[in-house]
């Protein structure tokens, strides 16, 4: 019981508050941009898989068979032209990071005005007070 007092006395190696503000922080911000690029690196990877997919070609070609008076019909299909079908899905690709980018900028801007509002209450408030230490 003696060794637990001691111990729960002890300081030696105490974290101050201000200290565990700051790393944390730091761990935040550093986890938050460590983690946008692991998203913007995995979005690329999975484009270049969508690209090598559609690189294939998956044309095939079954034909007819007859024979002991059984018959079964034959079955072809013949994909689009690979560049054709990687225009399309680069016109797509684009698409979406341009909505992307015009969210960004919207959101951008109602943060600004957020801010302006939130300024212009503070001044507001500072000449309320102002006025009051006038009089």
């Amino acid at each position: 019981m003696n060794l637990l007092a001691k111990l729960w006395r002890d300081e030696a190696g105490v974290l101050l508050s201000a200290e565990a503000v700051v790393v944390g922080t730091v761990a935040v911000v550093g986890l938050t941009t460590g983690l946008t690029v692991v998203a913007k690196a995995v979005n690329e990877e999975l484009q270049d898989v969508a690209f090598a997919i559609r690189s294939l070609d998956q044309s095939y070609s079954i034909p007819a068979i007859e024979g002991c008076g059984a018959r079964t019909a034959g079955s072809s299909f013949t994909q689009e032209p690979v560049k054709k079908s990687l225009d399309e899905l680069t016109t797509v690709i684009e698409k979406a990071e341009k909505e992307e980018k015009t969210q960004a900028e919207r959101l951008q801007q109602q943060m600004k005005k957020k801010d302006k509002d939130n300024n212009k209450d503070g001044e507001d408030t500072k000449k309320k007070k102002k006025r009051e230490q006038n009089i």
